[in-house]
């Protein structure tokens, strides 16, 4: 639920391991007040970028300072961290640790100085991540609905790898996961990856307001 006085509900996009894009965008971009505002983190704040577990202690602090005011979702990135940390294999994810190793999994390791401590804490903090955040108006997934089920019901293949951009809900939807050029408002979706680990641009959108945010490398 929004606050009476939430006057800023700010989605950010997927981090993965942009930890000083991160900082900038929160603190210096949108000067977050814990008083007026609150951000849904979309997922991905893992891999690719060499700075994984700054970003992860730094939007944990955020969460335990202001619990009320900092939503973190769970990313696909979070999922492949999971298996591959917990020995886990299936259908979509044989062979867990190389198809996370491969999507950028090893930069995140060595951030943490090795498997065992990046278990020690992501596992924790993976498991403390919501599948996805709901407000009468919107509803906030780090990838997609693309049946246009119930988001309380959908599969988690659909919330954490979706591409399609396909959406039938009434409510708008929310995600990251597709990278562009800046924030796409597409119907009734707005999506707000810019893949800041290729383009150096870290987005978020405040969906009360209409107005976007940007952080840039340099």
């Amino acid at each position: 639920m929004i606050r009476k006085n939430d006057k800023r509900l700010i989605a950010i996009g997927d981090i993965h391991g942009c930890y000083a894009l991160l900082k900038t965008l929160v603190e210096r971009r949108i000067m977050f007040s814990a008083e007026t505002d609150r951000l849904i983190f979309m997922g991905d704040y893992l891999d690719r970028q060499e700075r994984s577990k700054d970003v992860v202690t730094y939007v944990s602090n955020l969460k335990r300072l202001y619990p009320a005011q900092i939503v973190l979702l769970k990313g696909n990135h979070e999922e492949m961290a999971y298996h591959a940390l917990m020995g886990a294999s299936g259908s979509l994810l044989n062979n867990a640790k190389v198809l996370w190793y491969l999507n950028g999994g090893h930069a995140t390791i060595l951030s943490y100085g090795g498997f065992g401590a990046a278990k020690e804490a992501l596992i924790p903090f993976i498991e403390s991540l919501e599948r996805y955040y709901e407000t009468d108006s919107h509803i906030f997934v780090h990838a997609g609905i693309p049946s246009g089920a119930d988001v309380k019901t959908a599969p988690d293949a659909e919330l954490l790898w979706d591409r399609s951009l396909s959406y039938a809900g009434e409510k708008t939807l929310i995600v990251g996961h597709t990278p562009g050029s800046g924030v796409a408002k597409l119907g009734n979706i707005i999506c707000v990856d810019t893949g800041a680990f290729r383009t150096g641009i870290l987005s978020a959108y405040d969906v009360l307001n209409d107005t976007t945010y940007e952080a840039t490398a340099g």
